[in-house]
């Protein structure tokens, strides 16, 4: 079986959020890329606003580091992940696949995978409850570091004003089934 290898950064960290959308992904190593950084400036529009969802960018500081996780996937997984990625949106704002993405794991070895990346919006918006969940819950249940663990849970984020929403149904599902079904119910949601 042919595979390929994409660094998870934000909502698809959930285990089982990435393999509920692409049933080959399996997580293989924590990592880390210096020069770059993370924020929730992927403006997502919707009748209701707007919510930001993660971005991740270059930055010119190499003391810029994003943490997340290497999984190892089929390639027939491909076109699934970019779809759900968006990259046939029609959108202003939009993911491009960065296809050499060198990350560092935690034991010293260098991996050649592919990611995910936006331009962040200059004033992000908050993330909806749900989607900032996820981040979350992804960066515990793979053990990235505390202070990036950290760095997601002060993040505020905002109540989603459309109970019904496909994504937030998925999410809250997701959560429930992974074990972090409280963040959920802490935030009101």
């Amino acid at each position: 079986m042919s595979t390929f290898y994409y660094f998870a950064y934000g909502s698809n960290l959930l285990n089982a959020r990435l393999q509920n959308r692409c049933a080959s992904a399996k997580p293989i190593a924590i990592g880390s890329v210096k020069g770059h950084a993370i924020n929730y400036g992927m403006v997502a529009d919707d009748d209701h606003g707007a919510s930001g969802k993660m971005a991740m960018f270059a930055t010119d500081s190499g003391d810029d580091e994003v943490h997340g996780v290497v999984y190892e996937m089929a390639l027939g997984d491909a076109p699934v992940l970019d779809k759900f990625e968006g990259l046939d949106w029609d959108r202003p704002m939009k993911y491009t696949r960065e296809p050499n993405l060198n990350v560092l794991t935690s034991s010293g070895e260098m991996i050649s995978s592919i990611t995910y990346m936006v331009e962040p919006h200059p004033a992000p918006p908050a993330p909806y409850h749900w989607y900032w969940a996820l981040c979350l819950s992804g960066a515990i249940e793979n053990g990235l570091p505390e202070h990036h663990q950290k760095l997601l849970a002060d993040h505020p984020h905002m109540p989603d004003p459309h109970d019904q929403r496909e994504g937030k149904l998925e999410a809250e599902m997701l959560l429930h089934k992974s074990g972090f079904g409280h963040l959920i119910e802490k935030t009101g949601a």
